[in-house]
């Protein structure tokens, strides 16, 4: 009888040996898919960050197409004749705010996107066969480029995105003035 009691009682402290095995096997497998899922989280935070940046910059050029389709080829050579550089901030209190984005112009309520474009003249080519002769002087229809940069900047991520685009803009341009 003491051979069994003995026997019994090994097999207990071996149960509890095997039971505490089980236990750090299934705690180390916790911990393990806790870690997989806060990367995975992080990936995809990280994901939904850069794409917010790309459509901020999107945002920019858009405004700035808006803005070029609505000028008058005149009002184009005007504006940004001379070397002039056209810059604008995409807010969510104004859309198109001259100048360049300060703090507190965000692109979104929870203040993290800041969006903005800046454009230039980047030259021109006479449309061929379109010259316009009147009594007062000559004139061109011309293709202006018009090269756009969009640009956004999550800084709370350490994030920037730029695009860069060449519009062209069809107006006339005074004989006098083609080079």
């Amino acid at each position: 009888m003491n051979t069994n009691i003995a026997t019994l009682r090994s097999q207990q402290g071996a149960a509890l040996v095997v039971a505490l095995l089980i236990l750090v096997v299934v705690s180390l497998l916790g911990v393990s898919a806790m870690k997989s899922s806060v990367f995975s989280a992080k990936v995809a935070t990280g994901t939904q960050a850069d794409a917010m940046t790309f459509e901020a910059a999107e945002t920019a050029l858009i405004k700035v197409y808006s803005e070029l389709n609505a000028m008058s080829g005149e009002d184009l050579y005007a504006s940004m004749g001379g070397g002039a550089v056209l810059q604008r901030c995409v807010s969510s209190s104004d859309k198109n705010k001259e100048g360049a984005c300060v703090e507190g112009d965000y692109l979104d309520s929870r203040q993290l996107l800041q969006s903005s474009s800046v454009s230039k003249l980047n030259g021109y080519e006479p449309v061929p066969g379109s010259q316009i002769s009147t009594s007062g002087g000559g004139a061109v229809y011309v293709e202006y480029k018009v090269a756009m940069l969009g640009e956004s900047d999550m800084k709370s991520f350490n994030l920037d995105n730029h695009h860069f685009q060449e519009a062209l803009k069809r107006g006339l341009k005074p004989g006098s003035e083609i080079e």
